[in-house]
């Protein structure tokens, strides 16, 4: 079924304000209530297709293809949307704000910049960040394409640390240079109350989100050329091909349209909920192969994550703090909260899950972002626009 699907198309960034989530299948959103209450009222006998506890946790196959799959349609997308830009000498906009969605692991515009050898704007320390009055000289003067990837990083959500990105847009609103300037949701949201960077820079552009036929085709497209030829797909609980088509061409089960829905349609969140979800079988186990089948790959439900400790408004805390930045240190996040208290929380949900580490600075995982946002939307918290 996976050579029937057509391959996918590249679409160009979308304005901000035109962002328009996938919304759930309503069938799927009944059944998630439904599933949730009977967890927690009864346990259920039924048994499903094949174990989980009979699949094998190892995908090296599919970890050692993430990155290249991972990033090549978005950055095809980021070509087809500033490459005739980028060449014109005289644009009516010097300045391409790209408002990016959260959890970017990859840093998906410095390699954009890097591949077509654009000038990369470095950011300051963060211990620079927190000078009042800056004194940093700030030429952005020159020629060719200018890069600033991440916005989140000229700031702390500090008293003392909205100096310089102050600086920094002022500069930039009198460029006259090509000039693109990535910044995440949910700094972009917090830099519109703080310091009004919706009125300085030009309307953002963002990704297109990935709705049920983009995000199916993507990921057939990548198993078509990562995969041994005749692999299948299946639901671990019913033994279904998730790829399977009934006769009008349209999908027979909801799984991408529920995984469009549940990632937002984020790309790479999108990715890294199907990789958590793909097992194989162990040598064993009764995989009820048909003949055709060269191998399958079973997916499994999508783990539910939950918050640690019984404190959630200082987990929340945290993790509001990690979107919004990118990544801190823990030095930094005590900087950034409210409460600079929050002793080992980060430690519990780095083991959660919900946060990884890494060169010391802790960020949220994007296979944990559903359950985040989903956490900080439910308590009140101010949200992105992604």
């Amino acid at each position: 079924m996976i050579n029937t699907t057509p391959p996918p198309e590249t679409h160009p960034l979308v304005p901000l304000e035109d962002v328009d989530v996938p919304a759930w299948p309503e069938r799927a959103a009944l059944k998630m209530a439904a599933l949730r209450i009977r967890t927690l009222l009864t346990r259920s006998d039924q048994r499903p297709f094949i174990a989980e506890d009979r699949l094998d946790d190892s995908v090296d196959v599919f970890s050692d293809m993430a990155t290249p799959a991972f990033c090549a349609p978005l950055l095809a997308e980021l070509d087809e949307t500033l490459a005739s830009w980028a060449t014109n000498p005289a644009p009516k906009q010097w300045i391409k704000p790209l408002v990016l969605p959260p959890c970017d692991e990859q840093d998906l515009l410095s390699h954009w910049a890097q591949r077509h050898h654009h000038e990369v704007l470095a950011p300051p320390t963060r211990d620079a960040l927190l000078i009042e009055t800056p004194e940093l000289a700030l030429d952005l003067s020159g020629d060719g394409v200018l890069v600033i990837p991440r916005l989140e990083a000229w700031f702390l959500r500090h008293r003392c640390g909205l100096g310089l990105i102050r600086k920094l847009l002022t500069t930039l609103a009198g460029l006259k240079r090509h000039c693109v300037i990535g910044c995440n949701s949910w700094a972009w949201a917090f830099l519109c109350k703080a310091v009004d960077v919706h009125l300085i820079l030009p309307e953002p552009l963002t990704f297109e989100p990935f709705d049920e036929p983009r995000l199916r085709r993507w990921l057939a497209d990548i198993a078509r050329q990562q995969t041994e030829e005749g692999t299948r797909f299946r639901l671990s609980r019913n033994g279904k091909n998730i790829f399977a088509l009934n006769r009008k061409g349209q999908p027979r089960l909801e799984y991408f349209e529920t995984l469009a829905a549940r990632s937002r349609g984020i790309a790479w969140v999108a990715w890294h909920l199907w990789q958590r979800s793909l097992k194989k079988a162990s040598d064993d186990a009764d995989n009820d192969l048909s003949e055709n089948d060269q191998q399958t790959l079973w997916v499994v439900a999508l783990e539910e994550f939950s918050l640690p400790g019984s404190d959630d408004t200082q987990a929340l805390l945290i993790l509001q703090a990690l979107l919004i930045h990118g990544s801190l240190s823990a030095g930094e996040l005590e900087r950034v909260l409210p409460d600079p208290g929050f002793q080992g929380m980060h430690h519990a949900l780095h083991r959660a899950g919900f946060i990884g580490e890494r060169d010391g600075c802790y960020y949220c995982r994007a296979s944990a972002y559903p359950a985040i946002r989903d956490g900080l939307a439910t308590a009140g918290f101010p949200l992105d626009g992604y």
